[in-house]
């Protein structure tokens, strides 16, 4: 017996107070319905037929933020439910529900292949702008400078500087282009003495060593222009310990939180001594906000001229705000009203722009922040990073052992999805590596298994971004290894194999609706083999890859190899570590 639904706009169709819903289901079935969630009730909608093995119902809805729904099918005498956990003869969890939010991801984002830049560390547009050896103290340190071909130290590496600037993104456009990158998420780039920029200065003033506020507006439009849209990485669970409200340095002549009662309320304190605030994990730079003080979100989000929505406004325009450590947001030196003030945020970001992509960085489970209104998606680490560095190169994010077969790795990809909605699942927001961790380069030097996972993360369902220089398989352990520079004028650094399979499986993602638009289901997973079907409509997109062992997989009708163009029935065989990616239209 098998039955399906998704929630592409063949199988779900929603006007009004009415929602449409197909279900196929084979063999017939004798009875079904679709069964929501009405006014606190169930709400049975009797299905049906609709012709070629597919029944419908129309079910009334609610206007809440969220509504989801299931469905009850009697076959040979006998009860089935389906929702996205699968098939069950008992009544399944309301958690893995079918559903939809009123409070959605912009549909501009499932159409993208973002590029994570690090701006210090990408490219050198405006050599007379750079930071200056000794220029300032910071942490009571000198500042340092770097040759760009020279390795970051673990001593300085946030203290040195190498020169990158918003100039060389701006000089890279033809490059992203011709990559195939159409949006590109920027680590932080306001005013901050480090070279990380996660301490912040100013929220409103672009850094002078990268640039200036002007040159990023015309560098926003030129991007633009080119269909290249642009995120913006927010740190607002903290300032730097230099930014005027704290001011401890004393750059500026208002007293700040440090010398006086001044911004006090902005921070949170254990004591009556300037240097009694809390910090983000105890790093004395990174005074914590406390959201509990009104002027604190009046400054982040709520004021018209706040943070959020100054950049999200004319001239500079941005298309999107990352979230630093989103889930630590906070009153009273805690995480406390965190969902309250990221949905207040959410809010006005939707006010001001109302396409505004808001992603949120959580490395663990963060399924309850993404259903509508809180976050549009999170930084993937959780449902798809980690479990694919355990898949091909047995260690989780954090490098300790962790080895799945295909079984295990296509659960730990499944479940967390069941409890999304489909529209937020689209805009997961998926990753192989970042700043944060190390390299896919290091953590799977193997080049085979390296392209199964470029594979996976254009075949899996959510928006992938690329980690600059992973493209050319540039290498890096612990931060601050993994922010090396881009070796722009070394092309023999450069590995072409894996440059090209970038470029071929980004190619594929433009050009399949069914990898950008389509739903995801595994089809087997056991051992090394793991086969999985992106569909939307009539379009079926299979992704069929083995980490070692030859793997045969029996083709139902015809196929076409879209790597290939070779054209294929019946048994398919993959014979070492590889993968294939084939289409069926019926």
């Amino acid at each position: 017996m098998q039955l399906y639904h998704d929630g592409t706009p063949f199988f779900l169709q929603r006007e009004g107070d009415i929602a449409r819903v197909f279900l196929e289901a084979e063999p017939a079935i004798e009875q079904g319905w679709a069964v929501g969630y009405l006014h606190g009730a169930s709400s049975y909608t009797e299905l049906k037929p609709y012709g070629d093995g597919r029944w419908v119902a129309e079910m009334p809805v609610t206007h809440h933020q969220k509504f989801h729904y299931r469905f009850k099918v009697i076959v040979n005498g006998r009860v089935w439910w389906l929702n996205q956990a699968g098939v069950s003869p008992s009544a399944p969890s309301v958690l893995q529900d079918f559903s939809f939010s009123s409070k959605e991801p912009p549909v501009w984002v499932r159409n993208r292949i973002f590029y994570q830049i690090f701006p210090d560390r990408f490219k050198i547009g405006e050599p007379g702008i750079r930071v200056q050896k000794g220029q300032y103290r910071y942490t009571d340190k000198e500042v340092e400078t770097r040759e760009w071909d020279e390795l970051p130290r673990p001593e300085t590496g946030y203290m040195e500087f190498y020169g990158g600037n918003l100039e060389g993104i701006r000089q890279s456009i033809s490059y992203f282009q011709e990559l195939g990158i159409n949006a590109l998420y920027l680590n932080p780039i306001f005013e901050s003495p480090s070279a990380h920029k996660y301490d912040t200065q100013d929220y409103h003033r672009i850094d002078p060593h990268f640039g200036s506020n002007e040159g990023f507006a015309k560098l926003v439009d030129e991007l633009h222009e080119q269909d290249i849209r642009v995120m913006l990485d927010g740190v607002f669970n903290h300032t730097g310990d230099w930014h005027r409200w704290m001011n401890k340095a004393g750059r500026y002549e208002e007293p700040g939180a440090y010398q006086s009662e001044n911004f006090r309320q902005y921070y949170n304190y254990s004591g009556e001594n300037p240097d009694d605030y809390l910090s983000w994990l105890g790093f004395s730079t990174l005074p914590k906000l406390n959201y509990a003080h009104h002027e604190v979100r009046g400054q982040i989000y709520a004021n018209p001229d706040s943070v959020i929505r100054f950049w999200l406004k004319a001239p500079y325009n941005i298309d999107a705000w990352r979230l630093d450590v989103a889930s630590m947001i906070g009153s009273e030196g805690t995480d406390k009203d965190n969902k309250q003030i990221l949905a207040e945020l959410w809010e006005a970001a939707r006010e001001t722009k109302p396409d505004t992509y808001i992603l949120g960085e959580q490395f663990g489970d963060a399924t309850l922040w993404v259903q509508g209104g809180v976050e549009d998606a999170t930084m993937n680490y959780f449902a798809f990073m980690s479990p694919t560095w355990s898949f091909l190169a047995d260690q989780d994010h954090k490098g300790h052992p962790t080895k799945l077969d295909a079984r295990e790795y296509a659960e730990a990809l499944t479940r967390p999805l069941s409890h999304l909605p489909f529209n937020h699942q689209l805009a997961a927001f998926n990753l192989l590596d970042s700043h944060d961790v190390k390299r896919f380069a290091t953590v799977c030097p193997d080049l085979a298994k390296r392209k199964l996972g470029v594979a996976l993360l254009f075949g899996f369902i959510g928006v992938p971004c690329i980690y600059y220089g992973d493209e050319i398989g540039l290498e890096g352990a612990d931060d601050p290894d993994n922010r090396r520079t881009m070796p722009w004028d070394d092309r023999a650094r450069w590995d072409s194999e894996i440059y090209q399979w970038y470029r071929t499986w980004i190619q594929l993602r433009h050009q399949e609706v069914a990898l950008r638009e389509g739903s995801f289901r595994i089809l087997h997973a056991e051992g090394d083999h793991l086969v999985f079907e992106r569909r939307y409509g009539n379009e079926r997109v299979l992704i069929l890859m083995t980490r070692g062992t030859p793997l045969q997989h029996d083709l139902s009708g015809s196929w076409t190899d879209l790597i290939s163009k070779e054209s294929l029935e019946g048994p398919v065989r993959i014979s070492s570590t590889g993968v294939r990616i084939l289409k069926q239209t019926v």
